[in-house]
């Protein structure tokens, strides 16, 4: 069965199907290198049929993540077909099926927050509301991890669109992670077709971009505790 972005199915809805699993492992891969350690809270947003919570609810400790997915119905079926609902029971992962951080605790905070192609589809509304909504849950030295999609000019395009492409200059899209009082850092690494960038306060974060250059051997250089002696 041929499939293309956008199809009521599980694995197509959330993008290209045949990108499926390595959309996942790409992330996961960034958000490690980005130091990211089981210990940490991750806030998926746009979990869709738990393309990369496959990967991150079984290597967070229990309580670590939480999606967030207007479409209850991608997360019900990838969660008894991609992951099983035991596993979601036993590491204590959330949902939210809203399209803001309402249901977050007050004072929840958040080391990592996942944005992968939801920007692209975002007007500058929305994404002004997804930065006012996400900022307070951001925790001190926290990073959004998210995709966007660059153009030579703004498409300008308003609410959501999908699966259609919302596209931003650099400067523009800048633009509005600075009025959100947020650091932007342009991260190299692979996307098929967007790119990936680092919203954070914590210039500890984006220190750890220019040091490790992000490179996992690096990175693992300052994530380990040496032996004594060693």
């Amino acid at each position: 069965m041929t499939m293309k972005p956008g199809d009521p199915h599980y694995r197509a809805y959330v993008g290209d199907p045949d990108n499926y699993d390595l959309i996942a492992a790409t992330v996961f891969n960034l958000l490690t290198t980005l130091g990211l350690r089981d210990h940490h809270r991750v806030l998926d947003v746009g979990c869709g049929s738990l393309r990369n919570g496959r990967l991150l609810i079984p290597y967070l400790q229990h309580g670590g993540y939480m999606g967030i997915e207007p479409n209850e119905w991608l997360v019900q079926e990838g969660a008894e077909k991609e992951l099983g609902k035991d596993a979601i029971t036993l590491k204590g992962a959330r949902f939210s099926y809203r399209t803001d951080c309402q249901e977050l605790d007050a004072n929840e905070q958040f080391d990592f927050m996942l944005l992968q192609s939801i920007f692209s589809h975002c007007g500058e509304d929305l994404i002004r509301h997804w930065l006012k909504e996400l900022r307070p849950h951001l925790a001190e030295n926290g990073a959004i991890i998210a995709t966007w999609v660059a153009g030579q000019e703004n498409s300008g395009e308003v609410g959501w669109l999908y699966p259609g492409l919302v596209r931003f200059t650099e400067d523009s899209f800048q633009g509005l992670v600075s009025e959100a009082g947020l650091m932007f850092k342009p991260l190299a690494w692979p996307h098929p077709i967007q790119r990936w960038a680092m919203l954070t306060r914590s210039q500890a974060m984006i220190d750890w971009v220019d040091d490790t250059g992000l490179s996992f051997n690096r990175a693992f250089q300052k994530m380990r505790k040496p032996r004594p002696g060693h």
